[in-house]
């Protein structure tokens, strides 16, 4: 057994070192990603059964504009649509709705590898992917229908859309993959082309730092911007709002996180935070303890448990958020109403502002 353990250990060990360039080195994976997905396309069409082939080529003819008709006017539809078989529209609709997603999926990729310092929102991601595929299908269904063109057009005016995009580079990327989605309802080469060369400006783009402040001007605003943080960096309010807008309003989820645990470690060396301080020492007897309320998300559980702090207690006050992995510690300094302890308080708070609170803990101050 310890043999075979061993010789195990040895051969998947270079096999996930091998597979894990692709997950670090991007441009080896899309190259491998576009070449894996030309060859399935060949066999496909070399091995499958003539009848399949007959019934691909026939459902592709629309779509890769090999079709010698002549050109339509918009109010006339399409012949060679009409001349399919239902299940050769049917083949169709999936071959482009399939091209869209393989064609738009290294495109997301791109677009999560240059945006993964800034930090990006998955909702973006999947409009990436799932954009293009309703493009696909609309361009697919409309064609050269005026009146199912003008229903769309109609329908879309009865929606409306508000997205705000924090970076006019995700707004790029958005009519991008709807640009690749359109072409997979209309040219399907013409969609590859496409994303090979989207994806490979972006990445082109990204390497060179193209338009980058030279190194002269940015240690030049970085002096400036460093005498002007010393120079009010003694009036608190102003440089908590030249921190806030400077530095952490460009900072990722991930960023902030980390940040946290740095600041909490660092007041931990020196005792009791500034806000414990003043719950003790400066408005000494307006609190009489601390209690601290897990939680899995703090929004949501906030309302719940102050309302019941509102209810229970004959002062409070929220000190700070403590956020962790997955877990989140709301901190408040208390005072108990008469007839009312502390430590009731931890079960009331379990009990009523569930599904929220996960447990609390009791500190009383001597």
């Amino acid at each position: 057994m310890a043999t075979s353990t061993t010789n195990y250990t040895s051969i998947t060990g270079p096999v996930r070192n091998r597979f894990g360039v692709l997950e670090t080195n991007i441009v080896i994976r899309l190259v491998v990603y576009y070449v894996v997905v030309a060859l399935v396309a060949f066999l496909v069409l070399r091995f499958s059964p003539q009848w399949l082939r007959d019934l691909v080529h026939s459902a592709t003819q629309p779509l890769v504009g090999a079709s010698a008709q002549p050109v339509q006017t918009f109010t006339t539809p399409d012949p060679a649509v009409d001349r399919l078989a239902p299940a050769a529209v049917a083949v169709m609709g999936i071959i482009a709705v399939i091209s869209a997603i393989v064609l738009c999926l290294p495109v997301s990729w791109v677009y999560m590898f240059t945006r993964q310092k800034k930090g990006y929102s998955q909702s973006v991601v999947h409009t990436l992917i799932l954009l293009p595929v309703v493009v696909t299908m609309v361009a697919t269904l409309v064609r050269n229908n005026a009146a199912l063109a003008f229903s769309l057009a109609g329908i879309v005016a009865a929606v409306r859309f508000r997205v705000a995009l924090e970076d006019s580079k995700d707004a790029v990327f958005v009519f991008g993959t709807m640009g690749l989605g359109l072409a997979c309802g209309v040219q399907l080469e013409t969609a590859a082309v496409l994303s090979v060369l989207f994806v490979t400006a972006s990445l082109v783009l990204w390497y060179s730092d193209y338009a980058r402040t030279p190194p002269a001007l940015e240690g030049e605003r970085a002096q400036k911007h460093f005498e002007r943080a010393v120079a009010i960096a003694n009036r608190t309010s102003q440089f908590v709002a030249r921190l806030d807008k400077e530095i952490l309003d460009s900072m990722a989820p991930a960023q902030l996180d980390a940040l946290q645990a740095r600041l909490d470690k660092q007041k931990a060396k020196f005792g009791l935070s500034a806000e414990e301080k003043t719950g003790q020492e400066e408005e000494g007897p307006r609190f009489e303890g601390r209690i601290t309320v897990h939680v899995g998300d703090p929004d949501q559980a906030q309302p719940a448990v102050e309302a019941v702090l509102q209810a229970r207690l004959k002062r409070w006050k929220m000190v700070r958020i403590e956020r962790t992995d997955g877990e989140a510690r709301i901190v408040y300094a208390v005072r108990a109403k008469k007839g009312t302890t502390l430590e009731s308080l931890s079960e009331v708070l379990t009990n009523e502002a569930a599904p929220f609170v996960a447990s609390v803990e009791v500190e009383r101050w001597a």
